[in-house]
């Protein structure tokens, strides 16, 4: 189904009555760009209230709808669409106008220009916020406006989950179009593993359900190949019975570094092999206190909460141990509550076989260069997370028929480590990304020599072997004047 789109000249005839005279001074107005103010100008038109600009209270909320201040930016207006019509006519519109653009999820995204844009439309899916179950109850479908605590929430009262996010604030589609690992990855793979329907607006403006069955290619990119191949505006998701779960966070002392790292090397090794079981490790270091401390989220999915799954991370002598019964929404919604609002925020990930010297090599020189780099930095919080991935994880995976990742599961398991900075106060931007850069590099190198560096060190580089290719040649097939590539900076280039 296609729509028609206004001519250009109609636009621009239109544009100057649409734009508010109150709202956005005459020489703020100039300083977008004017393709972007002439498609701002006709979805005002046509959606009026949906429609925001600089200096009105929903723009202002729109825009700083992000996890971090890294992504607050300048669009020329914000667009909040209701239907996947509405997203349909907007991409018409400003593709028709080669107007610039982006698209805001959850906006847990950290790195500028990702989910935002300075001058462009910025396309914000906060009211596609549905949570709906089917009437077996077997497929939740959700809107890409949600966070995961909100949609762990609707589906509390039914003793249901879906895999999702490990952290609530997390956004619905950048986890879900990413892969995206959750509590229950070791029992069912990736989170997107378990979408069995995508509803789409592609860059055509035709809005399409992608399957196994129908537009299988599509299908298949969009669980894990990113935003390059249109918008998702429904996401159908598979559900699980898990009323009640085994949940909560240790806090270990420094000193404690040689057990804490044994016993992450055990889970990975061995421990792991219970699918039910998940953790979370992590080093955790903070500059104004001048301290590293270890932390660990420990899960199991049941109510008998001493597994010996667990047991050697249970057992390292810890500062607080939250671990017990709970469920997962009253779990994440209490970790949600000890982040701060407001810190500038980056990551990276960095690959390895899951063997104790790849975690001393990367425990080491993480500690070693932060101290070293960036230690005196405000409002410092730098830290490594350890992600157990297994054979089974991977194994669910493929019996779903697959995924761009294609990790190698000959050489399972592996831990995917994610290096987080935050940090006050933007001065110090330059220095916090150069210190990740090094840090990443350093850490692959010595990895790399001993022989244990994993896969997926880089994204989409490093998926399984012609995926690469294969996702490229579906983004040429469905979006081949690449609209949605411009704005989805994850992307290498052919």
């Amino acid at each position: 189904m296609r729509f028609p789109v206004l001519s250009v000249t109609a636009l621009a005839a239109a544009v100057v009555s649409a734009l508010p005279a109150a709202d956005v001074r005459l020489e703020e107005r100039q300083a977008f760009n004017q393709r972007a103010l002439l498609a701002c100008g006709a979805l005002k038109l046509a959606y009026g209230g949906q429609v925001f600009y600089p200096g009105q209270k929903n723009y202002t909320e729109e825009n700083e709808h992000f996890w971090t201040p890294t992504n607050y930016l300048a669009p020329a207006c914000v667009f909040a669409p209701q239907r996947s019509l509405e997203v349909s006519i907007a991409v018409l519109t400003i593709t028709n106008l080669k107007a610039t653009f982006a698209v805001r999820g959850g906006g847990h995204m950290p790195i500028p220009g990702y989910a935002n844009t300075n001058g462009g439309v910025l396309i914000a899916l906060t009211n596609l916020n549905q949570v709906t179950l089917s009437a077996d109850a077997s497929i939740a479908s959700v809107g890409p406006g949600r966070r995961w605590s909100e949609v762990y929430l609707a589906l509390a009262p039914a003793g249901l989950v879906v895999l999702g996010g490990r952290v609530g604030l997390v956004g619905v589609p950048g986890l879900l179009l990413g892969g995206g690992i959750s509590f229950y990855s070791n029992q069912h793979g990736f989170a997107s593993d378990n979408v069995v329907a995508f509803e789409v607006v592609l860059a055509s403006g035709l809005i399409v359900t992608a399957t196994s069955r129908s537009y299988s290619d599509l299908f298949w990119a969009l669980k894990g190949g990113a935003n390059s191949f249109g918008i998702v505006t429904r996401f159908d998701i598979l559900t699980y019975k898990s009323p009640g779960i085994c949940a909560g966070i240790t806090q270990i002392p420094s000193t404690e570094q040689e057990g804490f790292l044994d016993a992450v090397a055990s889970f990975g090794q061995k421990e792991s092999e219970d699918s039910k079981a998940a953790v979370i490790p992590s080093i955790f270091m903070l500059g104004a206190l001048n301290m590293t401390v270890y932390t660990s989220a420990l899960f199991y999915d049941g109510t008998q909460c001493d597994q010996p799954a667990l047991a050697k991370l249970n057992a390292v002598p810890a500062i607080v141990n939250t671990y017990g019964p709970t469920t997962l929404y009253t779990y994440v919604k209490g970790t949600d509550d000890l982040i701060g609002d407001g810190t500038r925020q980056v990551f990276n990930v960095v690959s390895s076989y899951a063997n104790r010297e790849a975690l001393q090599i990367v425990h080491d020189t993480f500690v070693e260069l932060v101290t070293a780099e960036i230690w005196d930095v405000a409002g410092l919080q730098a830290s490594v997370a350890f992600q157990p991935i297994t054979k089974n994880f991977i194994q669910q995976g493929i019996d779903k028929g697959g995924n761009p990742q294609g990790v190698d599961i000959s050489k399972a398991p592996y831990f995917w480590m994610v290096e987080n900075f935050s940090w006050t106060d933007p001065k110090d931007d330059a220095r916090i990304y150069a210190t990740m850069k090094k840090v990443t590099a350093t850490i692959e190198s010595k990895l790399s020599a001993g022989g244990a560096i994993g896969e997926i060190s880089k994204v989409f580089q490093g998926y399984g072997p012609g995926n690469l290719a294969k996702l490229k040649a579906i983004r040429e097939k469905y979006d081949p004047n690449r609209y949605y590539n411009r704005f989805d900076a994850w992307w290498v280039e052919s």
